[in-house]
């Protein structure tokens, strides 16, 4: 678990956070400071020459507003100038010069202006752990970890609601009457994800003159930065009993006081008059304790999970609410930690300068984070008249409606919560009054009634039965309002940002711009007041908790390498730890990534490569095409990878021989050692250790065997395949020549020409002499001498895995793959060696991974999946990989075309149960790998995830039409990314990690003449 202070907003809501932060911080792990930008962006001194605007911080799009502070006035009890001779005041009270009066006016308003700044002050008078208190009402805050939404069948996303709204319910069978809610944003913790990471890494060493880690560590904050991530804080304000006389009249007692606190003799009472009034309250919260309690049973429950607010976030919500308008607090330290006395509440009405110009509509808020001043206009919206939501059916949460503008959102509830009694006693007075009026119409004036009264008689009446009947809870009833603050730089851009909220919510939800804006922002802080009971929205606790404010993008961790950003609900960055699943899950590493050509998979695939092993990993790539050679000749990767070709003119005759790709079992492996767990029940654990060993050496021969066969079986044509002596003829040569490593596959023609010659049975030497003429053949093609080493050798004799090479890249230059559709039986006999040296590619691939010690963290990425998938043997390999990664602690990212190469066309060699992580790219629309990538991500059918999969490629309208093609309207490559029961659309966006510029260019694969080294 990633140790943090307690102290530090970012790791507030995060429930990986739980314990101190390590006192020293690495080298490279700290982000952009603010004193670094603010001593960048300060000029000379204001009286050396004119004050320059500071440089916009990457992490905030509120600009900032250091414009050039006005010239001060001159003071209004200053001597008037020379030559102008004040005048007495007549005994009217009047004067004679024009000028003195304006100025006795002037300052009599600056007085009125001061006097209602001290006036408007904060209801709340003092903190006492998780409760908060005004002079009347106590409040107790719980705060609830953000949930998951997105990807889950609609039934689970239902029992969401129904778990929230049964929390609701019970509040109110408990005797709670009010809540207050408060949704938070707080900065994606970046900073602490460069100090986890680098905590988590075994750093390459660096290389002169090329990205240092520390560099590589600041470019990727700067870019994660850029996006402006937050994170979500919902507080849970629960409104306890109210409180007594003797409190209340203390705490005003008190506040009178507070200004002569520091008074020789008066301060004396004032301070004991504190200390009444604070024991005064503690006495009512231990009065209370079992109500306390049943309290924090409910909330902690299925449906909030929330636990009590501790210190730091108690300041948060009190910092925060004081200071809406403002950038979030980047640096993420806050003061405090401790219970707020009066005196500390006082401070928080000075964090920001309110001003409300009257007619504009909106709230411009001053004030300073980090040293510098910032300018915000603010512009609270109340939820109004609301439409039948069909949620979660065909709608988001209607609360999450917002959060895919991108905007920090923040929301205030003020609830009421009502009783079964007394919501059927209101609705039964409301059923008489409308009885009243129906006889008013008939009785006594003998007219038709509207129709509207009857629809709300029977309305009534309808609801009325619905709370009688129920014994769920979920009929209970609320009374709500329920505020969003927008935030903009700029009046207009505050007023921009509106618009597209409103039209957002339409038709269903109205946003209200009401009057007051002033008193409506205030009413986020916490003790204040309703600003007003407009707008009032009466509705059962299922309904309201449609709303599911604290729902967002949830995936991965706050460890690993960038993914890309979450682009379901709102965007935040997506971190995956490669070795999670085997470190602390005890899962396989195999990572399917199903995508059409095109569509991003090896960039991907290539990019959370070069982040493996920048932090210490071992990388080995199978690339066919090419492209990721140039991963091996980076600056960085200088001494440390290397690239091996496995086809043209420098490949190594024999490098892809099977009998010398397959090794034997080590026998110093931790397998074989007599202490290991596995033999402790045996009576002699070295026998059952050495049985062991034999019985796998023998598997390893057999396996050889297997593979040679399967490797001649590709080499030959669908027709001489068909042939019912073919199989026995190649099986029987190769058992002749045996499994031992010494062996190679031309020894095993040299036994079908034994076979041909001297065999009793006529047929199967008739075949054989047809195997032999065919194998021949392609033996003596240039593509196969990495199979077929010359006479008396086995090829390169060094079996050693070299541990100082750290990424190793196995291409095939002029390797010949079969075009899509073809027949095999039209195969040229290049296309037909395509599927055999791919076959033992990724079997060398495989050994070089699984050489290495098994503590060792390895990436193994292998491509063109599909022609290992057509063959026995290369489904046994793609198992193998599957079960075994989770031993050797392998990070298998295999790429495909169609999902079926991991499902089984025929239901066999199903590995979706082994795949932990799964990626799934665009698939072109097509409805059968549609239902097989639902398959792997585990997720059912025909609840509209079809539609999601099949809009993957980014939309629009494909056409080569310069002027209508919107093919690509979203640039940036779109993946559905499965890791363990998190399911989330991510957005593979690298545009602000221009530190990475080089490695990009290298993956770029296009065949343009730019990306070719040509001219642009």
């Amino acid at each position: 678990m990633t140790m943090q202070s307690d102290n530090d907003i970012a790791a507030l809501f995060d429930p990986n956070f739980d314990e101190p932060e390590p006192a020293v911080v690495p080298p490279g792990a700290l982000p952009p400071s603010w004193a670094a930008a603010m001593a960048a962006g300060r000029g000379p001194t204001p009286a050396a020459s004119a004050p320059m605007p500071a440089p916009e911080l990457a992490w905030s799009r509120v600009p900032d507003s250091s414009m050039a502070p006005p010239a001060p006035a001159a003071p209004l009890d200053a001597e008037p100038p020379t030559g102008t001779r004040s005048r007495r005041r007549t005994k009217r009270g009047k004067t004679a010069d024009s000028s003195a009066e304006f100025a006795r006016q002037a300052k009599a308003a600056s007085n009125r202006a001061d006097r209602d700044r001290k006036a408007v002050r904060l209801e709340l008078v003092g903190v006492e752990g998780n409760v908060t208190r005004t002079r009347t009402q106590s409040t107790a805050w719980f705060v609830q970890p953000p949930g998951p939404w997105n990807m889950r069948p609609v039934g689970r996303q239902r029992r969401y609601i129904q778990h929230e709204a049964l929390v609701l319910a019970n509040l109110a069978e408990a005797g709670v009457t009010g809540l207050h809610r408060r949704l938070v944003r707080t900065p994606w913790p970046v900073r602490q994800w460069a100090h986890s990471h680098d905590t988590w890494a075994e750093p390459i060493p660096d290389v002169p003159g090329a990205l240092s880690w520390a560099d590589y560590l600041r470019g990727q904050q700067h870019a994660l930065l850029w996006g402006n991530p937050t994170q979500k804080g919902r507080y849970w304000g629960v409104e306890l009993p109210p409180r007594g006389a003797l409190a209340i009249g203390l705490d005003t007692v008190s506040a009178w006081l507070l200004p002569v606190v520091d008074a020789p003799l008066v301060g004396r009472v004032a301070k004991m008059v504190r200390r009444w009034a604070r024991t005064a309250f503690l006495n009512e919260q231990k009065a209370i304790a079992d109500h306390l309690a049943t309290i924090e049973r409910i909330l902690s429950g299925q449906g909030a999970a929330a636990r009590p607010a501790t210190a730091a976030q108690m300041d948060y919500l009190l910092l925060r609410s004081a200071s809406l308008g403002l950038p979030l607090d980047a640096e993420g330290v806050i003061s405090g930690g401790g219970d707020w006395e009066q005196s500390d509440v006082a401070a928080l009405e000075d964090l920001t300068d309110l001003a409300l110009t009257p007619g504009d509509g909106y709230t411009t808020v001053r004030g300073q984070v980090g040293g510098r001043d910032y300018t915000g206009y603010a512009i609270v919206l109340t939820v109004g008249r609301m439409a039948p939501l069909p949620i979660p059916e065909r709608m988001l949460p209607w609360q999450v409606i917002g959060d895919q503008s991108g905007e920090p959102l923040e929301w205030s509830e003020r609830i009421r919560l009502k009783t079964k009694n007394q919501t059927v006693n209101k609705l039964r007075r409301l059923t008489s009054s409308i009885e009243a009026q129906f006889d008013h119409y008939t009785v006594e004036h003998d007219q038709v009634p509207p129709q509207e009264l009857a629809e709300q008689h029977a309305l009534a009446q309808r609801v009325i039965s619905d709370i009688e009947e129920d014994h769920s809870g979920l009929s209970a009833r609320t009374e709500g309002w329920y505020r969003v603050v927008v935030v903009g730089s700029t009046p207009a851009e505050a007023k921009e940002k509106v618009s597209m909220l409103q039209e957002m919510y339409a038709p269903h939800i109205r946003l209200e711009q009401e009057h007051g804006q002033y008193q409506l922002l205030r009413e986020f802080m916490p003790g204040e007041p309703l600003a007003n009971v407009a707008h009032c929205r009466r509705m059962n606790v299922e309904s309201l908790s449609a709303g599911m404010a604290a729902v967002g993008d949830r995936i991965g961790d706050r460890t690993g390498v960038v993914i890309g950003e979450t682009a379901s609900i709102a965007p935040r960055p997506a971190v995956w730890d490669l070795f999670a699943a085997h470190e602390t899950k005890d899962k396989s590493g195999l990572t399917p990534i199903v995508a059409v050509p095109g569509s991003g998979k090896t960039f991907l695939a290539g990019v959370l490569l070069y982040q493996a092993v920048r932090a210490g990993a071992y990388g080995v790539v199978l690339d066919p095409s090419g492209p990721l050679k140039k991963l091996a000749q980076l600056p960085e990767f200088r001494g440390i990878a290397e690239v091996q070709a496995l086809t043209g003119r420098t490949s190594r005759p024999g490098s892809l021989n099977p009998y010398r790709v397959i090794v034997d079992p080590r026998r110093d492996d931790p397998d074989y050692d007599p202490a290991n767990p596995d033999y402790a029940d045996d009576l002699d654990p070295a026998a059952a250790a050495q049985s062991q060993y034999e019985a796998d050496v023998r598997a390893a021969a057999a396996e050889r065997i297997s593979v040679a066969v399967s490797v001649l079986k590709m080499m030959l044509t669908p027709a001489r395949l068909d042939h019912e002596w073919t199989e026995t003829v190649l099986q029987t040569a190769a058992n002749m020549v045996g499994g031992q490593r010494h062996h190679n596959l031309r020894e095993v023609l040299e036994a079908i020409a034994t076979l041909a010659s001297e065999d009793e049975n006529i047929d199967l030497r008739t075949c054989a002499k047809s195997v032999y003429q065919d194998l021949t053949m392609m033996s003596d093609l240039a593509e196969a001498r990495v199979l077929f080493p010359g006479r008396g050798t086995t090829g390169d004799a060094d079996d050693v895995v070299n541990d100082r090479i750290r990424l190793t890249v196995l291409t095939m230059p002029g390797l010949q793959l079969p075009p899509e559709g073809t027949d095999p039986a039209q195969w040229t006999p290049q296309q037909r060696m395509a599927g055999p040296l791919m076959h033992m590619a990724a079997w060398l691939a495989n050994r070089l991974v699984y050489e290495l010690p098994r503590y060792e963290r390895k990436v193994l990425f292998l491509d063109e999946n599909k022609y290992l998938e057509q063959t026995g043997a290369g489904r046994t390999l793609n198992l193998r990989i599957a079960r075994d990664s989770r031993k050797y602690k392998v990070r298998a990212l295999v790429c495909s075309q169609l999902p079926d190469d991991y499902l089984g066309v025929d239901g066999t060699d199903d590995k979706s149960a082994l795949t932990y992580e799964v990626i799934i790219g665009d698939l072109g629309g097509n409805a059968h790998a549609i239902a097989g990538a639902l398959k792997l991500l585990n997720l059912p059918a025909g609840e509209g995830y079809e539609a999601l999969l099949a809009d993957l490629g980014g939309g629009g309208e494909d056409t080569f039409d310069p002027d209508t093609n919107t093919e690509r309207v979203d640039q940036a490559r779109r993946f559905i990314v499965k890791m363990a029961d998190d399911i989330e659309l991510i957005r593979s966006d690298w545009t602000h990690f221009v530190h990475l510029a080089h490695v990009f260019e290298a993956l770029d694969s296009r065949a343009t003449r730019a990306a070719m080294g040509g001219a642009s």
